[in-house]
């Protein structure tokens, strides 16, 4: 079975690209940009299938289960004869939906990066949180997850440098954007699996490194980031002011000190 590579960041100008490229520098794995969140919907629709698969007397995520499983049985007892009987939520069985949805994405990315020489693949995602990472787990027990974050503060000055404050329509980009961060840092903070990272680590922490090295099994180039340049720009050198500041830390400022950030 593969063993992919999944980059799952807090949210944007985290450094995910960065690592993407240091990963795919090693020859061993291609590292596929974000797909939007994608994923998030991959995990949505199997636990809606697991929905109405299930008992009719437990609640799930999207409502009470539909007694799909069972109805499923009730068809191969009975055959044609199933026609006769309660069918409103027969669904092929919770495993057959696994099993599609990992051909699904190994099509999308497996086998096109074999075409391209890698051995290995993965995705990063900066949208993503820990219940999609648990569902691209179930379909690949052996994959191997990096939870990485920045400090938040740098994070949301890159957004305003590139002009990207407006481009989620919200009325309060400097909020929008620091409660995606909080969600997904905390949230990778409290995973059981998978190795969490700081882009600042990342960067000056030789141990760190090599840590990532051992739990990815890969070969990252030394000193990537100090020798790899690419063409992005910023667009001015504004920084955050002292209001867009001011509520920045109101929203991650306890979240921020969890992660060693002042």
């Amino acid at each position: 079975m593969s063993k992919p590579i999944f980059i799952f960041s807090a949210g944007w100008r985290s450094g995910s690209t960065l690592l993407q490229r240091m990963i795919t520098a090693s020859g061993e794995a291609l590292i596929w940009g974000e797909a939007g969140g994608a994923l998030d919907n991959f995990a949505d629709a199997l636990e809606r299938y697991a929905q109405m698969l299930g008992p009719g007397g437990e609640h799930f995520k999207h409502g009470f289960g539909g007694n799909g499983a069972e109805q499923y049985q009730q068809l191969r007892l009975t055959g044609k004869d199933s026609v006769h009987k309660w069918v409103a939520c027969l669904n092929p069985p919770l495993g057959t939906f696994l099993q599609s949805l990992r051909g699904c994405l190994e099509g999308s990315y497996g086998t096109p990066a074999a075409e391209l020489g890698y051995m290995n693949w993965g995705v990063k995602e900066v949208q993503s949180g820990v219940d999609t990472a648990r569902f691209v787990r179930r379909l690949y027990p052996e994959a191997k997850f990096v939870f990485l974050v920045r400090n938040p503060s740098d994070c949301l000055t890159s957004i305003k440098r590139r002009s990207w404050m407006g481009h989620h329509g919200n009325a309060d980009p400097v909020t929008y954007y620091s409660n995606h961060w909080r969600r997904l840092a905390a949230e990778f903070r409290a995973a059981d699996f998978g190795y969490r990272i700081r882009y600042e680590d990342l960067l000056g922490s030789p141990r760190i490194m090599d840590e990532l090295v051992n739990y990815l099994g890969v070969s990252l180039p030394a000193d990537f980031a100090g020798k790899s340049r690419v063409d992005w720009q910023a667009e001015h050198d504004q920084p955050l002011s002292f209001l867009e500041r001011r509520r920045m830390l109101k929203v991650v400022g306890g979240e921020m000190e969890k992660y060693g950030y002042k």
